[in-house]
């Protein structure tokens, strides 16, 4: 039997979730996308079976619980199915999802539900923009993913100014008819003139929100904010990092597709190539996070 310890960094943030970039490839090419942090371009890739279960002794040690397959594209993988069974398998992680433009789900759904996949969260940026990430692309994936049971189901919308953004309430509406949860997504600011043009401030839709919610759930994922309205509808929101409370509650420890630990999102002179000592790894990994990226004085000093 593995003992299990907790990897806690020297900001005293424990690490209970790994997030694991399994491919590089995406069959979408979207304008906004921070290909975790770590942009390689679409490249060939993608991590191995046998690097996957090189992982699960330091998952087991180290109690993480959580973990979260992300691409590219995740479902692109080949071996998707069988990544999905090993990392169910560990007795230490109680809850696996994965992140995906849905187009490929349908067909893969039920096989990942019957590997132990838990829940899914699906790009949909419009019910009916035709050049975004819209619902007609994914409505089969989305009943399908419903019928074998993953829950929650989450939409991500990413909101994009001139293109989406009257769309929110009619978003909120969708996704509680569906039972599912919508994730506000805000655009990452790349200091480029896509950012200029496009994003929108989430601050006075997620005050509407506010006024509108009959409770307000704190997560431990970066401190987001759910709010349940009174019709039962409920709604995430996901500011970027350029705030207080990202990097503060930050409880993640990434896998690049190259295979490589990756300490912070959207920084990569840190990264940790996985040798032949992977709690080595893992633990210069740790040394390598930063600290808090917008300060705190109640916390820093």
């Amino acid at each position: 039997m593995v003992m299990s310890i907790k990897l806690i960094d020297r900001y005293n943030r424990v690490i209970t979730r790994l997030r694991i970039s399994i491919i590089a490839r995406c069959n979408m090419n979207c304008p906004y996308c921070h290909q975790e942090g770590y942009n390689v371009g679409w490249g060939k890739n993608q991590l191995t079976v046998e690097q996957i279960k090189r992982l699960i002794p330091i998952i087991e040690k180290y109690e993480i619980y959580s973990i979260k397959l992300t691409g590219g594209e995740p479902l692109l993988h080949p071996d998707i199915t069988e990544i999905v069974r090993i990392l169910a398998s560990i007795p230490t992680v109680t809850d696996i999802s994965l992140t995906t433009n849905g187009l490929l789900l349908a067909d893969l759904a039920k096989d990942l539900k019957k590997a132990g996949l838990q829940r899914v969260n699906v790009g949909c940026d419009s019910l009916y923009q035709p050049n975004v990430k819209n619902l007609g692309k994914i409505k089969n994936s989305l009943r399908v993913a419903k019928e074998v049971g993953f829950s929650p189901i989450k939409l991500n919308m990413v909101l994009l100014k001139g293109i989406n953004e009257n769309e929110v309430w009619s978003m909120i509406d969708f996704a509680r008819e569906e039972g599912f949860i919508l994730q506000l997504i805000e655009l990452i600011n790349y200091h480029n003139e896509f950012y200029k043009k496009y994003h929108v401030d989430l601050r006075p839709i997620e005050a509407e929100l506010a006024e509108k919610a009959e409770a307000i759930i704190t997560r431990d994922v970066q401190a987001r904010k759910q709010y349940v309205l009174k019709n039962n509808a409920i709604v995430e929101i996901v500011h970027p990092m350029h705030n207080p409370d990202f990097c503060a509650n930050c409880h993640t420890m990434r896998v690049t597709n190259d295979f490589q630990f990756q300490p912070c999102l959207m920084r990569t002179d840190n990264l940790v190539p996985i040798g032949d000592d992977i709690e080595r790894a893992l633990l210069k990994a740790m040394e390598n996070r930063r600290p808090f990226f917008v300060r705190k004085k109640s916390i820093d000093g």
